[in-house]
């Protein structure tokens, strides 16, 4: 190793440990020789020193953006709030709102000065004379926090620093992160005092804060807590939101209203204080109770939050191209949109109160309709139900198997739920299982309210709960039972058949159909009805003998033509209601009848969409055009017909039970095993249809009595006109009359609803035509069979203006011609018979 010998290494280590022995006694006698004023100034320099090298660095690294974005003048004179964008109906309310942060900005001269006072009274009593930094409150906190350990006396950042703060938000910087944060946020509170005047900044300040459960800004927390707006608050109820501000969820007036109010009380002695009160009407005030006006006001609660979900897909695609004033597409969840929509808010509430009123009683019948049984209709299908969930799912992946899955499933938890009596959410316990068949067995609703001339919409009910279930009944298509026998009545008439032909209710066979047996509820097939009976007591048989007379494919075509837009088959049971429709499909359909024979094109509610200084962004026109798809003298006595319904047929509980009155026209639906409830109806200024069933149509109800239409869409629907008929600020959607019918229709029109057996003739009496007397009747008509009779009137029509008499000439003409024509079939049948086979024996 040459000269790097172990005994080189030591000799080093030696005179290394010499020099330093010589530094330390050195050191040793400078410092007992030094005072020892001289060496503590000596530490506070040198200490003094570091804090001033280190806070210069942290500075510099802070303007650099090493802690965080660093705006400049430019950036923060852009500063802008995300503000959430509200849904404005056609009265002006707000009935709902989209956004990441519920905000809604105002002037600060549109908030009460009351809030102001309090805010700088609390938060920063110097605001008016610092420029962003209060030396003296840092001071106060250096020395009451720190040295004598008051954890009261706050944390000494101004109101520009919390704004700051706000503004841009803090992240995590290692090593003294909390240090480096702040000077980052006073250099940014120092340039917004450079930018903005100091007005401007309680403004930005009160606008941009949380208030807790979502609520950002002054305006939004005022009309949370107390239902009013930011200018309307009093000095108690500014106290309070101001308390909010030093912890949100401790200081909740909802939540911990005690607590709030010793909050409040703080406030308003700071305010005192401050000089914004006077010491008596502080004491005042503190003796007050706590009194708020809660309303909770967020995306999916509110009015409409089924069709609030639809119209963001419309919104999103009406602004497609459309640009922001920064150049950026438009967010409808910060941009502070005005969306201005077709629904009318007292219409809305009245609908979503019919639903939850009604509703809880239907559930209640469907409960008590399987009472007892055991063998449920739609176990099966509960059971798959079960094996989709992702409880059960995860269950077996885990090597459980069916048995063992559901019985982990069966033990009760603590969850939220739908309370169909509380119609909202609760808190039980109760095990996955019960929660899948509950949810399973719940009966939803769907209320549609619009205008028959235009299709425009007024409300819109898709469900009971939209927390529970976001599907929306209002856009489903289900079948539509009942209801479509309108449009069938109105088929037959304009293919010639007269109102007062009678149809017996008698069942039959369509042998051309598989032979399709159509079947009354109830089994009563007797005796022979009117139109207006027919429909009035909804007989099966009567529409599907319309409908086969009237032709399947001319009946599916108007069915088309009126609105229903999904595949319409050309077969017998489409008179009684299999097609599938919507809920607007259908109130398009019954448009028709109030206007003259003429329909929308569809329904209508997005008006336009401005920004948040009212400037329009987009503009859609109410519709005006209207499509005829039947004569105006069809639509008038469809309407007639309609209105037996509600008079004396299976819509009467509306007159009875719910004491409407005016003029009224609709029909009930109930689809097959009361799987679905409909009521379509109209006065002559509204259509409204409802919808009430479960999500699968295997959930029914047993019996009719409990099940029918009438026992379940009809209530929903007398509920909610019931409220519009006592309402006295609609006045708009009120009254009005149907168009009058000629005297000729009506004279047309008066005859029996039912009778026990079929007339061969009806005299028109009331135009002085006599009755046939029974032997010229017999003359006439007594050589054919009563069947002979019915099948060819059922062919032939009775024309306008012809005579009884001239009718039975005509039908037994036809009659006699159809005997002539089988007895030469035969004849010619018996020739080539003999000529070929000799004899014919």
């Amino acid at each position: 190793m040459g000269r790097y010998t172990p005994q080189y290494f030591r000799k080093l280590t030696d005179q290394a440990g010499a020099a330093a022995a010589r530094v330390l006694r050195a050191t040793y006698r400078f410092l007992k020789r030094t005072p020892n004023w001289k060496l503590a100034g000596g530490v506070l320099l040198a200490g003094c020193l570091l804090v001033f090298v280190t806070l210069g660095f942290i500075y510099l690294r802070a303007r650099g953006g090493a802690y965080g974005p660093m705006p400049d003048h430019t950036d923060l004179a852009l500063v802008e709030n995300s503000e959430a964008s509200s849904v404005i109906s056609e009265d002006g309310e707000v009935i709902g709102k989209y956004f990441r942060e519920n905000r809604v900005s105002v002037d600060l001269a549109d908030i009460s000065p009351f809030v102001t006072d309090a805010l700088i009274a609390t938060e920063d009593a110097r605001f008016f004379e610092h420029q962003g930094i209060d030396l003296r409150a840092l001071g106060r906190v250096l020395v009451k926090s720190i040295a004598l350990g008051d954890r009261s006396s706050g944390g000494g950042s101004t109101i520009s620093q919390q704004l700051a703060k706000q503004l841009y938000p803090r992240q995590y910087n290692g090593t003294l992160s909390i240090l480096k944060t702040k000077v980052r946020e006073m250099i940014i509170a120092s340039r917004l005092e450079e930018v903005y005047s100091k007005e401007d900044l309680l403004a930005l300040y009160l606008n941009t804060v949380p208030f807790g459960e979502n609520a950002y800004g002054i305006e939004v927390a005022s009309n949370r807590f107390f239902s009013k707006s930011a200018n309307e608050l009093k000095a108690e109820e500014a106290a309070v939101l101001v308390g909010l501000l030093k912890a949100n969820t401790t200081y909740s007036p909802r939540a911990h209203p005690e607590r709030s109010r010793e909050r409040r009380d703080v406030v308003l002695a700071l305010m005192a204080r401050n000089g914004s009160l006077s010491e008596q009407a502080t004491d005042s005030l503190r003796t007050l109770e706590l009194v708020t006006d809660y309303r909770r006001g967020n995306q999916e609660t509110g009015s409409a939050p089924h069709f609030r979900s639809l119209l963001r897909r419309e919104v999103e695609q009406a602004l497609v191209g459309k640009v922001h004033p920064d150049r950026r597409p438009y967010d409808v969840d910060r941009d502070g949109l005005r969306i201005h929509v077709s629904i009318n808010s007292h219409l809305q509430r009245f609908a979503e109160q019919a639903v939850a009123e009604e509703l809880p009683k239907i559930q209640a019948n469907l409960a008590r309709d399987w009472k007892g049984y055991k063998n449920l209709p739609w176990q099966k299908a509960l059971d798959q139900q079960v094996k989709k969930s992702n409880r059960y799912q995860s269950l077996t992946a885990r090597g459980l198997d069916d048995k063992a899955a559901r019985e982990a499933m069966g033990k009760e938890i603590s969850m939220v739920v739908y309370d169909s009596d509380a119609g909202t959410q609760v808190q039980r316990m109760m095990s996955p299982l019960d929660s899948i068949n509950h949810y399973f067995t719940l009966l939803n609703a769907g209320l549609l309210v619009t205008q028959s001339r235009d299709g425009v919409v007024r409300a819109w009910v898709g469900g009971v709960d939209f927390n529970s279930v976001q599907y929306d009944h209002v856009t489903a298509k289900r079948q539509v039972g009942s209801t479509i026998k309108p449009v069938v009545y109105a088929t037959a008439l304009q293919q010639g058949i007269q109102p007062c032909e009678y149809t017996p209710a008698e069942q039959f066979t369509l042998a051309d159909f598989q032979d399709y047996n159509p079947r009354n509820p109830g089994g009563n097939y007797d005796g022979v009805y009117s139109m207006r009976g027919g429909l009035a007591k909804s007989v099966n048989t009567v529409a599907v003998n319309l409908a086969v007379r009237s032709g399947l494919s001319e009946l599916a075509d108007q069915v088309k033509s009126m609105g229903i837009e999904g595949r319409v088959d050309p077969i017998p049971s489409l008179a009684l209601g299999t097609v599938e429709a919507s809920l607007p499909e259908m109130n398009t359909v019954y448009s028709a009848f109030p206007n003259g024979g003429a329909r929308p094109e569809g329904i209508h509610f997005l008006d336009k969409i401005t920004d948040v200084r009212g400037n329009v962004i987009v503009e859609f026109k109410r519709p005006t055009a209207t499509k005829q798809v039947l004569d105006e003298r069809t639509a008038g006595i469809a309407t007639y017909l309609m209105a037996g319904v509600i008079n004396s047929g299976t819509g009467a509980k509306l007159r009875g039970t719910y004491g409407l009155t005016g003029p009224i026209a609709g029909k009930t639906g109930t689809t097959q095993n009361q799987s679905d409830g409909w009521f379509v109806g109209f006065t002559p200024k509204l259509v409204v249809s409802t919808w009430v069933g479960a999500e699968y149509p295997s959930v029914h109800f047993r019996t009719l009595s409990r099940g029918s239409a009438t026992a379940t869409a009809l209530p929903i629907w007398g509920n909610f006109m019931r409220r519009v008929e006592r309402a006295n600020n609609i006045k708009f959607y009120k009254g009005g009359s149907w168009g009058e019918l000629d005297e000729m229709t009506v004279a047309e029109l008066a005859c029996p609803d039912y009778l026990e057996e079929m007339p061969v003739l009806i005299a028109d009496v009331d135009n002085g035509e006599e009755p046939l007397a029974a032997n010229e009747a017999s003359a006439i008509l007594g050589q054919y069979s009563a069947q002979e009779i019915e099948d060819m009137m059922r062919r032939k029509h009775r024309r306008n203006r012809e005579t009884t008499r001239e009718y039975a000439i005509r039908i037994a003409r036809y009659i006699q011609r159809e005997r002539d024509k089988d007895a030469k079939r035969k004849e010619r049948k018996e020739f080539w018979v003999k000529r070929l086979f000799g004899g014919g024996n």
